[in-house]
C-alpha cells in the first residue's frame, strides 16, 4: 500500500514558537522625590541591549523546539551497487520492520515496540509467531501476562533484527500494487523523470503554494510512504526529485514515451537513514526506512527485458 494516496504522512513538521515576552518594570521613587534622569546615550545602549537580548532568548527557544521536535535518525554511507539478488523486496513486509530495528542507535523498550506491532495482521503469513504474539498481548488482560509476552516479542524481534543487520540494500517494483509512473519527455533535459510521490522530495507546502489549486500543482506532490507491514513503520526515498533517466538517444526516447503505460520500473537502493518522529522531545509512533536511489531499470511490460538502465 503507497501511504500517500489513501493516507497521507507528512514528515515537515511546523514548530509551535513561542515567543519570550519581556516585562520591564519601572520602579517608583519614595516622597516627592524627582526621578533621576538618565543619560541619553545610556538609556539607548541599555534598550539596545535589551533588544538583543530579547532576540537571543527568543532564538534558543525556536532553536530547542526545533530540535525537540526533529525526528531521530541516524544516517549511513552508500555501499554501492551489489549483485541485484542481494537486495531486499520493499514490499515485504516484515523489511521496513527489520531493518528499522536493525538500524537504529538508540534504545526502544519492549513495551514501546510491542506496542508499535499491536496491528500485525499483515505480518501473519511472512511471521505467524510475531503475529500470534502481538495478537495476545493485544488482547491480553491479565498484567502478568502481558508481561510476558511482551518479553517474547522483545526477544523475537531482536532475533528477527539480526537477521537484517548485515543488509543495507533494498528494491522496489513497479506493479498494480505500488504503481510507478514515468513523467512526460523532457526535451530540455532530454529526459525521464520517475512519476510518483514516493520519489518526491517535498514536505510541505509554502505559504505561497497554498494560495491557489494552480499554485498547489504547479508545486507537486508531497512525498508519500510504503506501509507493507505493522503500521507504525513506513518506507520511503530521498533525493528522488533530483533523478533524471537522461536519454539522448531520440529513438529511444520516443519507444519509452509510447509505451509508458505498460513499462515496468525496478527502484534498487540503500538504507540512506532510518528515522523515529519526535514531539516535544518524546518519540510519537511513526517509524521511517529511507532510501537512497542507486540504480532504475525500464523493463519491457510484454517481456520482461530492460530496455533502459540509469545508475545514480
Amino acid at each position: 500500500m503507497v501511504v500517500g494516496q489513501k493516507l497521507m504522512v507528512i514528515r515537515g513538521l511546523s514548530a509551535l514558537v513561542v515567543p519570550v515576552a519581556s516585562v520591564l518594570l519601572a520602579g517608583c521613587g519614595g516622597g516627592n522625590e524627582p526621578p533621576k534622569v538618565k543619560n541619553a546615550e545610556a538609556v539607548q545602549a541599555t534598550e539596545k541591549t535589551t533588544s538583543v537580548d530579547i532576540k537571543t532568548a527568543d532564538q534558543a527557544v525556536i532553536q530547542q523546539l526545533a530540535q525537540e521536535n526533529a525526528p531521530k535518525a541516524v544516517t549511513f554511507r552508500n555501499p554501492g551497487l551489489s549483485e541485484l539478488e542481494n537486495y531486499l523486496d520493499a514490499k515485504q513486509p516484515m523489511t521496513a520492520f527489520n531493518l528499522y530495528n536493525a538500524k537504529r542507535d538508540w534504545k526502544e523498550t519492549p513495551e514501546d515496540i510491542a506496542d508499535s506491532i499491536a496491528d500485525a495482521f499483515n505480518v501473519r503469513k511472512v511471521n505467524p509467531e510475531l503475529y500470534r504474539l502481538a495478537s495476545a498481548r493485544h488482547s491480553e488482560q491479565d498484567s502478568f501476562k502481558k508481561k510476558d509476552l511482551t518479553g517474547q516479542l522483545g526477544i523475537l524481534v531482536g532475533e528477527e533484527a539480526d537477521k537484517a543487520k548485515a543488509n543495507n540494500l533494498v528494491k522496489l517494483s513497479g506493479d498494480d500494487w505500488t504503481p510507478i509512473s514515468l513523467s512526460s519527455y523532457d526535451s530540455d533535459a532530454k529526459g525521464f523523470r520517475i512519476d510518483n510521490c514516493l520519489f518526491s522530495d517535498k514536505v510541505e507546502y509554502t505559504d505561497e503554494e497554498k494560495r491557489s489549486a494552480t499554485s498547489m500543482s504547479r508545486a507537486g506532490p508531497l512525498r508519500c510512504y510504503l506501509n507493507p507491514g505493522p503500521t507504525s513503520y513506513y518506507i520511503g526515498f530521498q533525493g528522488g526529485s533530483s533523478v533524471l533517466l537522461d536519454v539522448a538517444d531520440e529513438a529511444l526516447a520516443r519507444k519509452i514515451e509510447a509505451s509508458k503505460e505498460t513499462i515496468k520500473i525496478d527502484i534498487y537502493g540503500y538504507v540512506k537513514s532510518v528515522e523515529r518522529e519526535r514531539f516535544a522531545g518524546e518519540f510519537g509512533p511513526q517509524r521511517f526506512v529511507f532510501i537512497g536511489p542507486q540504480r532504475i531499470d525500464l523493463k519491457d511490460g510484454a517481456t520482461g527485458k530492460i530496455i533502459f538502465t540509469k545508475n545514480i
